[in-house]
């Protein structure tokens, strides 16, 4: 949700610090703000804004210091301003913190603290973290203390002006170290440090540190002592997480794609094929584009080894389960730390499911939840959108499947296929210009493609703020059909399958209605504009008529002027349910 880093070391703190936002603001990007320790006091400067306007501003000039914490923010408690913004501090400016995260007893701290003359400046629940710290000498002792009062999910970082120190707290909110020569780096996520260091710790739950002079201690609240931590390589690279050439995250990410399939083939699947092999059910847990691989793979998994196969929507999962022994939950998060998620896991766990997760990040939350992992390998994916992620979940679902009947190959040729579409890029841009001015959008599709009209609506929606709706074409009939209208275009996702004549049935059934047909198809449908696509093997479609969706989300969001890297009111890592 938010991104928050913190620099201890010998360099200049401010500049390394507002590098590293830059870095984190597909978590949050509504205001920003530092606060730097030096000569006794802190420096905080903050204001609501994405980071280069409040560069523009020269908000970030003359801080100077070696330690120092940062946060750019996506707002939950108060709307997004100058004043609720992180750094947040006590009543004496001594102690500052940044916080990633939720705290649900926030209000009855609040009252607490306002009884005891605390006075208050934002609306959020993060600002009683400073104040339960104020006048606190030993920072790391009351972190201690501190951890024992919240409740909910937390990453925090803290600084106070009298130490040359920086401490943190970690409690269902991801936070990591790296680790470079004479400094440590603290930050939500990996890009963060990239530029630095390729070496870090990934912090659990519980796990309270303080860091001075390139040193770092750990105790954990849970085990009540102090613990090491396994300092990890990370393989990929500062270049990875830049663009490229390309203009944004987004386009550069959707022609890393086939990329992104062969790098998912090299994933370690065989503890997760035998879970699934000796499953009496398989249960399937994800939100947003993770949710809709998810259904995919429920999808082919039924067809071809016809077991009991049910994809739930994470944050309704808990209203819903009945996973026992014998069920296995699959797991799907690009983060491997979407809240959500993470409670399904939690509840299919403690109900006696084995856990499988299918995630980019080692050593996530998911990761470790889990019984097996599968990762993705697809590299740092910038853009809070979901693209090139997609597809590698995908490659690994299908391998699970195809595993569990003996089918081999195929993917290989999927990841040529994907490149040979994304050649013609120069038409999917020519239709989205004639398309930037539709405000609604409704996407079709029966079967295996109907995930992917979902996927292709989601696009849409979450990068250009028009309207699209996705349904399965046999609905339309049932409700939705009232809706098509003059010049409204009606996208069907219609392979060459069993669904091919009915799902075309339906496309005319809206072009009779003067709805504006259009198919994406490897066949021409009359009157229908097509969005032609490659012969493939149908059960392959959904990774591969998923790119021109992509590309026509992305130019129709150029084309407007909207930044498809940084949609308004989203994150790329929801950390908070």
């Amino acid at each position: 949700m938010c991104g928050i880093i913190g620099y201890i070391g010998n360099k200049d703190a401010c500049e390394l610090i507002i590098a590293g936002l830059k870095s984190l603001e597909y978590r949050g990007y509504d205001s920003a703000g530092i606060a730097v320790a030096h000569s006794g006091k802190l420096e905080i400067r903050k204001a609501e804004g994405k980071i280069d306007s409040l560069i523009g501003k020269k908000l970030f000039e003359n801080v100077a210091g070696t330690g120092g914490i940062g946060h750019t923010r996506w707002a939950t408690h108060g709307a997004p301003s100058d004043e609720n913004a992180h750094p947040h501090f006590d009543c004496t400016k001594t102690v500052a913190i940044v916080h990633n995260g939720i705290i649900e007893n926030y209000t009855e701290l609040r009252d607490e603290l306002k009884s005891q003359k605390h006075k208050f400046i934002s609306e959020t629940d993060t600002e009683c973290i400073a104040h339960l710290l104020e006048g606190k000498k030993d920072l790391f002792a009351a972190l201690k203390e501190l951890h024992k009062k919240l409740k909910g999910s937390f990453a925090i970082l803290a600084i106070s002006a009298h130490d040359n120190a920086l401490y943190a707290i970690r409690e269902s909110s991801p936070l990591i170290i790296g680790i470079a020569k004479d400094e440590l780096i603290f930050a939500s996520d990996v890009p963060a440090v990239l530029a630095h260091t390729n070496k870090v710790v990934i912090l659990e739950d519980g796990d309270i540190v303080k860091a001075q002079d390139g040193r770092y201690e750990i105790y954990n609240a849970h085990a009540k002592n102090g613990v090491e931590r396994k300092v990890r390589t990370i393989d990929w690279t500062y270049d990875m997480a830049q663009k490229g050439g390309y203009a944004h995250f987004m386009l550069k990410e959707i022609h890393e794609q086939g990329i992104a399939v062969r790098n998912a083939l090299k994933s370690d699947i065989r503890a997760a094929v035998e879970f699934v092999k000796n499953a009496t059910e398989i249960e399937v847990v994800a939100c947003g584009t993770s949710y809709h691989a998810g259904l995919v793979f429920q999808y082919i998994m039924k067809g071809l080894t016809h077991k009991k196969v049910s994809a739930y929507i994470a944050s309704e999962y808990p209203y819903t389960n009945c996973s026992s022994q014998g069920t296995v939950a699959i797991a799907i998060s690009q983060s491997g730390e979407t809240a959500d998620t993470l409670n399904a896991v939690k509840i299919a766990k403690a109900n006696g499911a084995k856990i499988i997760a299918v995630t980019n990040v080692i050593g996530s939350s998911l990761d470790r939840l889990a019984d097996a992992t599968c990762l993705l390998y697809a590299g740092p994916e910038i853009s809070v959108v979901a693209t090139k992620t997609f597809i590698a979940q995908l490659t690994v679902l299908y391998r699970i499947a195809f595993e569990c009947i003996g089918k081999k190959g195929g993917l290989e040729e999927v990841a040529n296929v994907i490149e040979d579409v994304l050649t013609k890029e120069s038409e999917y841009k020519k239709l989205a210009q004639e398309m930037k001015d539709e405000e609604h959008f409704f996407f079709i599709g029966r079967g295996i493609a109907y995930p992917i009209a979902m996927e292709a609506a989601l696009k849409l929606k979450e990068i250009t703020y028009k309207h699209a709706e996705s349904y399965a074409a046999g609905e339309l009939k049932h409700g939705p059909l009232s809706l098509i209208s003059d010049g409204i275009p009606v996208i069907a996702i219609a392979p060459k399958d069993e669904t091919f004549q009915k799902t075309v049935n339906n496309l005319e059934e809206c072009m009779a209605r003067k709805g504006k047909g259009i198919a994406v198809s490897e066949q021409e449908i009359p009157k229908a504009r097509l969005i032609r696509m490659p012969a493939v093997e149908a059960i392959y479609a959904p990774m591969v008529y998923i790119v021109p969706m992509q590309m026509l989300a992305y130019y129709i969001a150029v084309a407007n002027g909207k930044d498809p890297d940084r949609p308004r009111n989203l994150a790329k890592s929801v950390t908070v349910e």
